[in-house]
């Protein structure tokens, strides 16, 4: 009964793949010198009928440092092209935080820019007509954090690994919401602002920590009172890792749990660094990523693969950025299928933004310091 199960739960999903295509949708933020090159690691998300997209980061000129930008971009949701509005602007340019859908408001965690790494979070909430937006910092982090993952569960946002007050971490940081705060984010901002400071913001505990090396740049996902990761990675020499295993933490029982990695298609384990992850339902969705081959013998000063000087010089697709979309039952606990394999999905720093419309796909890095401004919509 077992195998048939098995069976019937790999076939179902590798239908519901079938069914899956990306398409591209025209359309990318221009308004800020140097935007419509493509960004990675941006803060992303849906309010209402709007898509938003704020900050990031890219290499508008070569041989030049690194820009953020600081623009908050509104465009009314479409599956052909996104008309772009510059809505506002963040308090300070940023990239590599994190993003949290409140109700009617979007979260901004966190992240960092050229001159320091945030602690902050703000509320960011567009006006009725989607031509300005409204922000509103709550309270603090109980840390910097940048290069990490959030995932909400029920009240709380669990801020995942990444650097921590400016160290690679394995620390969960558990930002309390507060009883009712996301359903009154979802009334006004200053409601969603009395309710998180009213939270205890609590640092991270032993039962929030991941086992094993820290994890900047991994996945994370909730189901049902449950957080689960996967990825991410530790450079520090000969003991650089680049993970491909994961863990869930049972919230209520506090206790970690050993998660499997996911596979391409010929069963080759993978590695969701620099990846994105969402829930839909039951099934937790992951794609994007590194090489984990690659991306460790250049993180660990090796650089067999090529010398260290031509390391930014090879064509996009000598780096294998992975376009696989993987598929997990959170009732089951297993990995379904890596059967759907697209090239437009082969990112990492891309953000991912669920909707009814499907999940827009937006921007990321096609390899290192090459961005993209090509968004795509993953339709079901």
């Amino acid at each position: 009964m077992t195998r048939f199960l098995s069976l019937f739960l790999f076939l179902s999903a590798a239908l519901s793949l079938s069914a899956q295509h990306v398409r591209s949708v025209a359309g990318f933020p221009a308004a800020e010198p140097g935007y419509s090159l493509g960004v990675s690691a941006c803060y992303a998300g849906q309010i209402g009928d709007y898509l938003v997209v704020a900050g990031g980061c890219n290499f508008p000129e070569a041989g030049k440092p690194k820009k953020y930008y600081a623009g908050v971009y509104a465009a009314r949701m479409d599956r052909a092209t996104l008309q772009w509005r510059l809505v506002g602007f963040l308090p300070e340019a940023a990239a590599y935080g994190a993003t949290v859908t409140c109700g009617d408001s979007l979260l901004f965690l966190g992240g960092n820019n050229t001159d320091h790494a945030l602690a902050a979070v703000y509320s960011v909430r567009l006006n009725s007509v989607g031509t300005d937006v409204l922000i509103n910092r709550l309270a603090d982090l109980p840390a910097t954090a940048d290069n990490m993952a959030v995932a909400l569960v029920g009240n709380d946002i669990f801020v995942v690994g990444g650097n921590q007050n400016g160290k690679p971490s394995a620390d969960v940081l558990r930002y309390k919401l507060g009883a009712n705060s996301v359903n009154q984010c979802s009334n006004t901002i200053a409601q969603c602002s009395n309710s998180v400071n009213q939270g205890a913001n609590s640092t991270s505990s032993a039962d929030l920590r991941i086992p094993g090396a820290p994890r900047v740049q991994p996945v994370a996902a909730a189901y049902n009172d449950k957080l689960y990761v996967w990825g991410g990675f530790y450079a520090d020499g000969e003991q650089s890792k680049v993970h491909t295993d994961g863990y869930v933490y049972n919230v209520n029982a506090k206790e970690w749990g050993a998660l499997s990695a996911p596979c391409s298609a010929d069963g080759e384990e993978m590695t969701l660094s620099g990846g994105i992850a969402w829930a839909d339902g039951d099934h937790l969705y992951a794609t994007g990523g590194v090489n984990r081959t690659i991306f460790l013998d250049a993180i660990s000063g090796r650089y067999e693969c090529v010398k260290k000087d031509d390391y930014l010089k090879q064509p996009i697709d000598w780096y294998k950025f992975s376009g696989n979309l993987y598929v997990f039952d959170a009732v089951a606990g297993q990995w379904l299928t890596t059967t759907f394999v697209n090239q437009a999905l082969a990112r990492a720093g891309a953000q991912a933004v669920p909707t009814p419309l499907g999940v827009y796909y937006i921007g990321g890095e096609l390899k290192p310091a090459l961005r993209t401004p090509q968004i795509v919509i993953i339709e079901n």
